[in-house]
């Protein structure tokens, strides 16, 4: 049987994203019905599987000018790899997506990962005199393109709720659980005698670097063996700048990375060997109700969390004994005894992983494509 030919194709995720390659990609690929050709941005480590091909063309920042010339490079790999299918998760590749729906046939999906309306008026990332405009060009753009898309796949439950224009019968909630590789657990434990803490993936304000920085300082004075990692990437220069102005002065906070794309597996192991995830996230409307792939990673790997109180995930925190909720602008003396007691215990851990939607997946698609 000739395999059918799938595109993956995104501007801002590297090849080896874990949703793009391990949770979406190597399924497909399993099941030996498939051509599968990721199409994303540079990383420090090129995948390899049998049947699918990366193709690792970008290498900018999110806002940089070279992003314009994106769409006309990935329409010409399109052209080449002829796909029957292309999964599409980033807004401005659903016009060469159209098109080729167009002209040759092809099947989409859309995959949802990001809210990009609430994300440009809300995150901060955009000047304020372009934020409105921009945000509603987006959002009529993936109006206009909902009759072309067989499927949507949603990471976030509450998009069923902020994306109201998508047809109920298209959609299906793909929420971005865990997918951790046995290695993982096999990475060498703390033995140095401190309680280490982590903060892992994208470095922002909104993701409230700053305050996991000034609580581990707090604490500092309280509890002298303690040590911070920081293992993530910040896309905007600024935010970096300021990290790094933030942190020279302190030998017990460690930055991994910083101004380029992490592995996502170094991340797991730097969360695997920490004592504690910080998980510092600040009210903003971009975010609200979802939840982070950072807390169900944590909830499959059993790591205890130091996390922000919020609707989305408070019930998760607490029917899993998964860690402390706390106001990291508050008093950090008030978590000291909390430190040492025991969580978890309450074998829930399978509950988030990923491969409770991997049959999902592979029905949905088998149907689009054949």
């Amino acid at each position: 049987m000739t395999k059918k030919v799938i595109a993956i194709i995104s501007v801002l995720k590297p090849i080896d994203d874990t949703r793009n390659f391990e949770k979406i990609a190597v399924p497909l690929s399993n099941t030996n019905k498939y051509e599968i050709n990721i199409i994303g941005f540079s990383s420090k480590v090129i995948p390899t599987h049998p049947n699918i091909t990366t193709y690792p063309i970008f290498n900018f920042k999110r806002n940089s000018l070279k992003r314009l010339a994106a769409s006309f490079k990935i329409w010409k790999l399109l052209l080449k790899l002829k796909p029957e299918l292309i999964i599409v998760n980033t807004i401005e590749l659903l016009i060469i997506s159209i098109a080729n729906k167009i002209i040759f046939g092809a099947k989409i999906i859309y995959d949802i990962q990001e809210n990009y309306y609430r994300n440009i008026l809300y995150a901060g990332s955009y000047p304020t005199l372009i934020k409105l405009p921009l945000a509603l060009a987006v959002r009529a753009l993936e109006i206009a393109s909902t009759p072309f898309i067989s499927k949507f796949f949603l990471a976030e439950k509450v998009y069923l709720k902020q994306l109201i224009y998508l047809p109920k019968s298209k959609t299906i909630i793909m929420e971005n659980k865990a997918i951790i590789p046995d290695f993982v657990h096999q990475s060498q434990p703390n033995i140095n005698k401190k309680i280490v803490f982590v903060y892992t993936g994208t470095i922002a304000k909104h993701y409230g670097i700053f305050e996991a920085i000034e609580f581990i300082k707090a604490l500092k004075i309280h509890e002298a063996a303690i040590e911070l990692r920081i293992v993530g990437y910040a896309a905007d220069n600024k935010v970096y700048r300021q990290l790094l102005s933030s942190i020279q002065k302190y030998d017990y906070i460690k930055l991994i990375c910083g101004d380029t794309l992490v592995p996502h597996n170094q991340i797991l192991i730097e969360i695997e060997q920490a004592d504690f995830c910080l998980l510092p996230y600040q009210e903003n409307k971009s975010t609200a109700g979802r939840i982070p792939t950072k807390l169900y990673e944590c909830l499959a790997m059993e790591k205890p969390m130091i996390i922000t109180q919020n609707p989305a995930w408070n019930h998760l925190i607490s029917a899993n004994n998964a860690g402390i909720t706390h106001d990291f602008q508050g008093d950090c003396q008030l978590i000291l005894p909390l430190l040492t007691q025991v969580f978890y215990g309450r074998q829930q851990a399978d509950k988030y992983l990923w491969n409770t939607s991997s049959n999902e997946l592979l029905e949905i698609v088998n149907e689009v494509v054949f």
